[in-house]
């Protein structure tokens, strides 16, 4: 799996992820539709990144550079980009545009700020349980190598289906106002994509190749066998799908020869995905929401939600990259 391959896979991701949202932008009555739910059933992203994620760290850990160090530098760079939105959006512009919407109390500030609750915006949710598995990745990376992939596979997809029933039974009752509980039952949750993504780096150290021989020349196979997956999954309201079919788009991806704009399209948004990801509430959903709504069609008003925050986050990522090589976080 190529670099262009993983920003791919983070472009269509975002993509998806910002879908997924989009009633928090146009409205519920705009989107409560039977189309629009089968897209959001097919369109969780999460598991994407996590897999990308643990075959890059993967590869890192064989190069015997998974250290402390590296995890640091690799966490702060991210809570750069956060604190960054955080500063400008929900505190600055929040307290000018929006007085009352928002708390700045000594406790918001610190919890928000943190990743450990995420009143000023929930699409920020994910943060903290993703820091807290890159740290716990090189135990994992061990267990792999001891116990091999089958194993590791089946005992992670056990850990996903166990964390989400929890979730789905206990959120509301429970973990919603239990937090440190709630954090490590989500970072076990995100453990399954970690897993799935080392395993996939391990075949690929092995020799082996994620390219298909029965899908050489073939991308429009490839593609009609995907959108036929696509629209079975949206038929079925299930998380517990979410990371298998994941490992689909993935070897989707790869097994795709991409024409060079689609490619570059994609791979464009994928570069700023982490930007885009803590950006999107805030110039959607948690503010300015109400600039959409004379757009009426929730198409448009996907399509415009993406370029506004794709454009905030090529402005913002020059200047969090800055403050990384500022502070000596840079790769």
């Amino acid at each position: 799996m190529s670099r262009e391959h993983s920003a791919i896979i983070k472009g269509i991701g975002i993509l998806f992820m910002m879908l997924c949202h989009l009633s928090w932008v146009a409205g519920n009555d705009a989107v409560n539709n039977r189309y629009f739910t089968m897209l959001t059933n097919a369109s969780h992203m999460i598991n994407y990144c996590l897999i990308i994620s643990g075959y890059g760290l993967y590869l890192v850990y064989r190069n015997n550079r998974l250290n402390w160090r590296y995890l640091i530098r690799r966490t702060l760079r991210l809570y750069l980009s956060l604190w960054l939105v955080l500063f400008i959006f929900p505190v600055l512009l929040g307290s000018l545009l929006y007085p009352g919407r928002f708390s700045y109390s000594w406790f918001s500030l610190i919890t928000n700020f943190t990743g450990w609750r995420w009143d000023y915006c929930n699409f920020t949710w994910f943060l903290l349980p993703y820091v807290l598995m890159t740290f716990s990745a090189k135990w994992i990376f061990k267990l792999i190598d001891r116990y091999g992939d089958v194993v590791s596979f089946v005992a992670g997809s056990v850990i996903y289906l166990g964390s989400t029933w929890l979730i789905s039974r206990y959120f509301v009752s429970f973990f919603n106002s239990h937090y440190s509980i709630y954090h490590l039952v989500l970072l076990a949750q995100t453990l399954f994509g970690l897993i799935i993504g080392a395993i996939l780096a391990r075949l690929t150290l092995r020799g082996k190749s994620l390219k298909l021989k029965c899908f050489e020349g073939k991308s429009w196979l490839v593609l009609a066998i995907f959108i036929v997956v696509y629209l079975l999954r949206g038929q079925i309201h299930s998380a517990a799908l979410n990371p298998f079919f994941a490992i689909f788009v993935v070897f989707t991806v790869v097994n795709i020869e991409w024409p060079r704009p689609v490619s570059a399209f994609f791979s464009s948004l994928g570069n700023e995905l982490m930007m885009m990801w803590f950006l999107q509430g805030f110039v959607g959903a948690m503010m300015f929401s109400e600039l959409y709504q004379p757009l009426k069609n929730p198409a448009l008003i996907l399509i415009v939600w993406i370029l506004v925050t794709y454009i905030g986050a090529r402005f913002l990522s020059p200047i969090s990259n800055q403050l990384a090589r500022v502070l000596k976080l840079s790769k």
